[in-house]
């Protein structure tokens, strides 16, 4: 099977095997344009999953709303109190949503014409359930136009970086805070109104400016919050996987959002599409995150440090003998030259560097 024919398996929800899963993602690295159209379907599916709330709430709403509660059951009128604020938040921010209730309404009105109508030549008692299932009913393609209307209202105000296969873009995020994408990715956020929130489809390493707000990375599968932190997440193939280099975050699933983990730096958690995260383990940060572009050094050795160092600035450094039993700590980024990162752990062990053609050389 080709990649075209198992991407279409995927868009569709259906079943693929690890084999086709395998080669879907060598083809989504080597095909630029086949990974920006299927980064695109998923930013779709994730703005639709986020946005709108579940179909039923947004009947009984709109039912109570337009003066109708008394034809509500127990339950349903109490869910609809709990969930009021967020409901007219979430409605009265989207026109289209707004088109819905609005419909609930009318399909509700003429449902009654009809059945009174039925009524004159038949005796028949009209459950309070018969229209609500009708208007469920009605909703779906009225739900499906009020998405798109809000999709192409919000464009303006979205900004979102697609980085191509192979290919690593940092971002500065509204806020100070920076988003280091490997490709294939694509970051999605409000350039407006950003309220320290993005979306996250592919590779990307944070660096999170520390505020009194939370700051969220929404996945498909995953929401993460922090005040301040560093961390990586992977989200690809309805896996989303959260390590942590600094500080602390808290991971949850979308489906179980109250069955959340916290993380502990160098810990890592991955959280499976309908499945709630896995519990925190512990993880090398030198080599789960090498993807990342980032030097990550914990207590490193000098002799492991030269060899991390040259094969992630693909240089060559050498350290004198007497020094590589030392030990160094520090985090850089890939802007940050070469240069800088030797000078740097030079001066914390008293020495010195000196380049030689292409080798860089620390010695005492």
């Amino acid at each position: 099977m080709n990649p075209h024919d198992i991407l279409k398996k995927v868009i569709c929800d259906e079943e693929i095997t690890s084999e086709q899963k395998e080669a879907l993602v060598t083809a989504l690295e080597s095909d630029a344009e086949l990974a920006r159209s299927y980064i695109g379907w998923l930013q779709v599916r994730s703005n639709i999953r986020h946005d709108l709330p579940p179909t039923q709430d947004l009947v009984l709403y709109a039912l109570a709303a337009q003066g109708h509660a008394d034809d509500l059951s127990h339950d349903e009128a109490s869910t609809v109190s709990h969930q009021w604020k967020h409901l007219d938040t979430v409605i009265s921010s989207h026109p289209g949503l707004t088109t819905v209730t609005e419909q609930v309404n009318l399909d509700r009105e003429a449902f009654l014409e009809c059945w009174e109508a039925e009524s004159h030549q038949n005796i028949f008692v009209l459950p309070a359930v018969m229209y609500r299932i009708a208007a469920v009913i009605a909703i779906v393609s009225v739900t499906l136009f009020a998405t798109l209307f809000l999709l192409t209202q919000r464009e303006s105000a979205l900004h979102m970086v697609v980085v191509d296969p192979g290919d690593y873009q940092s971002v500065q995020l509204p806020d100070s805070s920076f988003a280091h994408i490997s490709g294939p990715a694509t970051l999605k956020y409000d350039d407006e109104q950003f309220g320290r929130s993005v979306e996250l489809t592919g590779r990307a390493f944070f660096d999170i400016t520390h505020k009194p707000d939370q700051f969220i990375v929404r996945t498909d599968e995953a929401i993460v919050q922090v005040l301040g932190t560093r961390f990586a997440m992977r989200s690809m193939n309805d896996i989303t996987q959260v390590i942590l280099e600094s500080g602390r975050v808290k991971v949850a699933s979308n489906d179980t959002p109250s069955r959340s983990v916290t993380l502990l730096p160098g810990q890592m958690t991955d959280v499976v599409h309908g499945s709630a995260p896995s519990p925190s383990t512990a993880v090398n940060l030198e080599d789960e995150l090498r993807w990342t572009g980032f030097i990550f050094l914990r207590n490193t050795s000098m002799r492991k440090a030269a060899v991390l160092i040259s094969n992630s600035r693909n240089v060559h450094v050498d350290v004198d003998p007497s020094l590589i039993n030392e030990t160094v700590t520090g985090t850089f980024s890939p802007q940050i030259p070469i240069q800088e990162i030797l000078d740097a752990l030079s001066l914390t062990l008293n020495a010195s560097v000196e380049k030689q053609g292409d080798m860089y050389q620390i010695v005492p």
